[in-house]
């Protein structure tokens, strides 16, 4: 929200009286329908909010999250923090649940869904389709964070996953690099498609081919790691020739696969460079220091919090808001001849 923001503001913008302003804001006859729209439009793009909500008590926003991620200290938790900051800055509560692996397999909401009137609802991480769908049914507003759904037409607020794999692969090219490989992760989560498509299309523009015995696609769910890791292992000494660069769909593949390999004697960067994806706080713990996509985690939380407020004031037809990333640039990667 901006507090400096005013109906003056939003005359000024549209050279229109403030009475104006204030009565198509307030949904009351006297303008017409074309200029309330165009109030309300302009609204929306300086971030304005009625001041009478503010002298109201809190509304609800409902934030619900897989389990498995509740307690993330590596991704997660900037975003449930920065979305909790921004709901309060608007006048909100922001109920956060976990839901167990149980409730989506069996479509059950929490508990509290029922025992709290909510104006909206956020939905951090992936969840399944079915129990999306459930949700969506409600007619409650809804935005989707960090995920998206092909199958339902469904308001998100997402990392430019696409744009920001081609970003690093692309930085890979330039050192030199032609034999680039790719490590996954769980190819049921939507960020990690996409990573993997602005991969292809960055090779591919490069003129480059895909090696498929240089990439790597986990059987198992992320929460798996021994699992993982077996078949990570697995995979590395059983390939017939190495890249000379992996791209990693997240940091924490990164991190072991530089583990792995150093435990083969293979060092990191003067053997083989890696790169990741998330810019989490091991990354610049790690030796070498990892070069990542840092994904803007309170932008995300910030960014889902406005949107969804927009929609339960203004309505409007659902739409994917891609945000960038920034290179960090750090030691894990060396230029090839």
């Amino acid at each position: 929200m901006n507090e400096k923001t005013s109906m003056q503001d939003i005359a000024d913008k549209l050279n229109i009286s403030k009475n104006a302003v204030s009565l198509a804001l307030n949904n009351k006859s006297g303008v017409s329908e074309q200029l309330r729209s165009r109030v309300l439009e302009a609204a929306s793009q300086l971030n304005y909010r009625t001041e009478v909500r503010a002298k109201k008590k809190r509304s609800n926003l409902l934030v619900l999250m897989p389990e498995h991620i509740h307690d993330d200290k590596f991704f997660y938790y900037e975003v449930c923090w920065s979305t909790e900051k921004r709901a309060k800055e608007n006048g909100y509560n922001a109920i956060i649940c976990s839901v167990a692996k149980d409730m989506e397999n069996n479509l059950v909401l929490p508990e509290i869904y029922n025992e709290m009137l909510f104006k909206g609802v956020l939905l951090i991480g992936a969840f399944q389709l079915d129990y999306v769908s459930k949700l969506f049914e409600s007619q409650l507003p809804l935005v989707t964070v960090d995920h998206y759904y092909h199958d339902l037409r469904l308001d998100a607020v997402i990392t430019a996953n696409a744009e920001e794999a081609h970003t690093i692969v692309n930085y890979l090219i330039k050192k030199g690099h032609q034999h680039i490989g790719f490590i996954g992760a769980s190819p049921n989560n939507q960020n990690f498609r996409d990573r993997w498509y602005g991969y292809q299309n960055a090779m591919s523009a490069a003129g480059l081919n895909v090696d498929r015995n240089h990439c790597f696609f986990p059987s198992s769910s992320p929460e798996a790691h021994s699992t993982i890791s077996t078949e990570l292992t697995v995979h590395l000494k059983g390939m017939p020739s190495q890249p000379t660069a992996f791209f990693c769909v997240n940091d924490r593949m990164a991190i072991l696969t530089i583990q792995l390999l150093s435990s083969e004697g293979i060092k990191v960067p003067d053997d083989i460079s890696i790169v990741g994806f998330d810019d989490i706080e091991a990354a610049s713990m790690i030796s070498p220091q990892l070069t990542t996509i840092q994904v803007n985690r309170e932008h995300l939380g910030f960014e889902a919090v406005d949107y969804l407020i927009r929609k339960i004031d203004y309505g409007g037809s659902p739409a994917k808001i891609s945000i960038y990333g920034n290179l960090i640039e750090r030691d894990s990667c060396t230029v090839t001849l």
